[in-house]
């Protein structure tokens, strides 16, 4: 029953969106996407796998750009595809492929989804307080990043990790121009204005794919947590809910597109990279 749950999710879902969202409606919303806002979103998404690829090197400093671009993408890809947070697994599968210990990945791996983690709630805060102009609130988002600073502190006795301050300063500032890239794309593809609401709903979506009940290809999970903010906040659920398909869509493509690729190199001879 644990194994069809996921698609059984995905199934509900689906059919519960299509009965309240007749086709035609959802045909009418990926109107409003134009070629140029298609090509800046798909732009902006690549830098944000580049500028993670680059972060991950820094982290992990004895594999390649190229094995880390690799990896990242692979990783990526999956986690958005297979149910139950499975494709996390093929992290450790791919770096034990590139000569990384398991203790050492799992240390990497917790390290940049902590900051990750960080850097959504960072730029969550500082929006708010700039939409509230706070200064009081503006030293939220300071203190957060300033913890995140030192989150290397317990690593550096593992090997192969370059634990120190300056990689950690690095590493947190690509974190947040990550996201930062990330949210452009959804703003660009549907042609919206950046706002706090908005990004409180693309962080209920990042958020989601954290939980271990993610549907397969993350249909269901992706879409209810990002549209959950806009219905705190008193907003109907209906175009959040296109919004969220239609960029889910565009996320489930974008990483195939780099994913793909990527796996059918890792499972070639890696060490030649």
């Amino acid at each position: 029953m644990k194994k069809i749950f996921p698609f059984l999710l995905s199934f509900t879902f689906l059919s519960l969106l299509f009965y309240f969202l007749p086709p035609k409606e959802i045909i009418n919303f990926l109107g409003l996407i134009t070629l140029k806002g298609f090509l800046l979103a798909s732009f902006f998404y690549g830098m944000s796998h580049i500028t993670r690829s680059i972060r991950w090197k820094i982290l992990l400093k004895d594999i390649s750009f190229f094995q880390s671009f690799f990896i990242n993408s692979a990783n990526v890809f999956l986690n958005n595809l297979l149910p139950a947070r499975t494709g996390e697994l093929s992290w450790f599968y791919y770096s034990r492929k590139l000569g990384i210990n398991l203790s050492t990945s799992l240390v990497v791996f917790l390290w940049g989804r902590l900051l990750d983690l960080f850097g959504l709630f960072i730029l969550t805060t500082f929006f708010y307080a700039l939409e509230k102009t706070s200064l009081y609130l503006g030293f939220l988002p300071v203190f957060l990043f300033s913890i995140s600073l030192f989150l290397h502190v317990p690593l550096r006795r593992f090997k192969g990790l370059d634990a120190n301050f300056y990689s950690s300063l690095l590493a947190c500032v690509l974190s947040l121009i990550s996201a930062l890239l990330k949210f452009s794309s959804l703003m660009f593809l549907v042609g919206l204005d950046p706002s706090v609401l908005l990004f409180l709903s693309f962080l209920g979506g990042e958020l989601s794919t954290v939980l271990p009940i993610h549907s397969f290809g993350g249909f269901g999970t992706y879409e209810l947590s990002f549209s959950l903010p806009q219905k705190l906040f008193g907003e109907s659920l209906k175009e959040p809910i296109k919004l969220a398909l239609v960029f889910h869509a565009f996320l489930l493509l974008s990483s195939a597109l780099y994913g793909i690729p990527s796996l059918i190199f890792l499972h070639r001879k890696t060490s030649k990279f």
